[in-house]
């Protein structure tokens, strides 16, 4: 299994990396991304958390970007990106019964995908002393 794994790798990273960095959306139009994404009214009180928001998720992305040519970036990567998407899916989830939650549907079910991904790498590579090779 570690072997498929090593294989799926790079496609991952870089489809990880394609999905999450598209929160830079936020940062660049956050209007447009509030209201066409996430069908919300857009506030403009909070642009600054938004755009703040959308830089991060940004960055995440990128950091994906980065650890298809940098190996030793892929654990400690994997494991930042396993917690902050694991907490956006709780917050989806435990927002669930309210409407502002229908834009974030997509999202969360990427994040799903990624972490089932990070989840499983984790846990079949964990015997190899090094998961990056």
């Amino acid at each position: 299994m570690t072997h498929i794994f090593n294989q799926s790798r790079q496609a991952a990273l870089f489809l990880a990396g394609l999905g999450t960095s598209l929160g830079g959306l936020y940062t660049l139009f956050p209007q447009w991304a509030v209201e066409n994404l996430n069908q919300l009214t857009y506030v403009v009180d909070n642009t600054i958390f938004i755009q703040h928001w959308g830089f991060m998720v940004l960055m995440l992305g990128c950091s994906f970007f980065i650890a298809m040519v940098r190996s030793t970036w892929i654990k400690p990567l994997f494991c930042i990106a396993l917690i902050e998407k694991l907490f956006f899916i709780s917050l989806v989830l435990s927002n669930a019964n309210q409407s502002f939650v229908d834009g974030f549907w997509l999202s969360m079910i990427m994040d799903s995908i990624i972490c089932a991904y990070i989840a499983a790498y984790l846990w079949f590579c964990r015997a190899t002393a090094d998961l990056t090779s």
